[in-house]
């Protein structure tokens, strides 16, 4: 945060390793029972980004599906190869698959392998508190229970895994299909509000001590031409109006700080109160293809972001970034938290040491969300910026 004050914005590159998947998850376009070409990279392209990002001074590096771990010996070595490469901030995740009946010996072997790693952060799959609409959607009976058994297991071996949730329409208890007026909107604010409180508690009762929120990925964003992340679903438990996000957010914004003494929680305050709102100024443009980046299993070229499959920018990630480094933020397209987030408290650092008399007489950067950001970095900087390696701090 502090080198992103002067210019110095860390680079990070999600890289999917493969589109192929063992879950049924309706709100993924990569579930198995997806008709598309399926594809996995080859580990040494895999080993060759990541060498270029340690050469370009890239500091994060997370390794996605898919399901990443559907070939573990693979994404084992991989790991092993990010770490040796340097990469700080290194992640990875799963849907727990292979917790499903899992014995005590198996889950405590691979505790010891993943923690023999340099992964920084390890997140697990959460859909729903409620343990049946979780299982169903996924696909995988029995993974809750398996979740929760192999939990202390991990704590044990320094592994404090963070439990994700995709936020779809299933966080809800009472779905609502379509808002007809301000009393559907209210109702829609107050189920939103329900449910996110009942995932976070879900997640503290399973074990869990830190948490992460994935904004929805739909195709049904008129701004979505071709994208290259196959996640992106077109069923409606994940397409939400403009009106609907916002009142996501807004729940988001006021259930948070209930829980944010009780587990740690990467979702930033000061994004969402610039997304909880119609006016868009305070939103500052994403550096998807200017410091972050975006590796497809499809062809092993990088792009912008899952996001803009339109802007294919080629297999050579250093000239990528050479080329784009320099160039001035200006996408607006997408509300994804993976590039979103970061780029939000990004651009708030700079903005803030740049032009402080603004600060104070610009909508750009109102009051309250200064607040905000202010109180996110004191909340990052009391949890050592979220180390998955990291004994809670209370």
């Amino acid at each position: 945060m502090f080198k992103a004050l002067f210019g110095n914005i860390p680079g990070q590159l999600v890289i999917q390793i493969t589109n192929r998947c063992n879950g049924v998850c309706p709100q993924c376009g990569m579930r198995r029972t997806a008709a598309i070409t399926r594809c996995t990279l080859p580990p040494h392209k895999i080993k060759d980004a990541v060498k270029q990002c340690g050469e370009s001074g890239f500091e994060a590096v997370s390794l996605t599906g898919g399901e990443p771990f559907i070939n573990l010996g693979e994404i084992f070595d991989l790991l092993d190869y990010a770490g040796q490469a340097g990469i700080p901030y290194l992640r990875t995740g799963t849907n727990g698959y292979m917790l499903v009946d899992a014995e005590m010996e198996q889950i405590t072997h691979f505790a010891k392998r993943l923690a023999a790693t340099k992964v920084r952060n390890f997140w697990i799959s959460l859909d729903s508190a409620d343990t049946k609409t979780h299982e169903t959607m996924r696909g995988l009976p029995g993974v809750t229970d398996g979740i929760k058994k192999a939990l202390p297991i991990f704590h044990a071996h320094g592994i404090y895994p963070a439990a994700n949730l995709g936020i779809n329409r299933n966080v809800m208890e009472k779905p609502i299909e379509k808002l007809q007026g301000s009393h559907d909107e209210n109702r829609f604010f107050e189920e939103c509000k329900t449910g996110f409180e009942a995932f976070f508690n879900k997640a503290i009762e399973l074990g869990f001590t830190m948490a992460n929120l994935c904004y929805p990925m739909s195709s049904g964003n008129d701004a979505l031409e071709s994208p290259a992340y196959g996640a992106i679903s077109d069923d409606f438990i994940v397409s939400f109006s403009q009106k609907e996000l916002r009142l996501i957010f807004k729940a988001l914004l006021e259930v948070i700080p209930n829980f944010r003494n009780k587990i740690r929680i990467f979702t930033p305050l000061s994004v969402l109160y610039a997304m909880s709102k119609e006016d868009t100024s305070m939103l500052f443009p994403c550096l998807g293809g200017i410091r972050y980046f975006y590796m497809d299993s499809r062809d092993g070229h990088f792009y912008p972001c899952g996001y803009l499959g339109d802007r294919d920018m080629g297999a050579d990630l250093t000239h990528a970034a050479k080329e784009n480094g320099k160039e001035k933020p200006s996408c607006m397209r997408c509300h994804w938290e993976c590039f979103r987030d970061p780029s939000q408290l990004f651009g708030i650092a700079r903005y803030s040491i740049r032009h402080p008399i603004r600060v104070f007489f610009q909508k750009k950067l109102d009051p309250v969300m200064l607040k905000q950001w202010i109180g996110d970095l004191k909340y990052y900087i009391k949890h050592d910026f979220f180390d998955g390696r990291a004994v809670p701090k209370r």
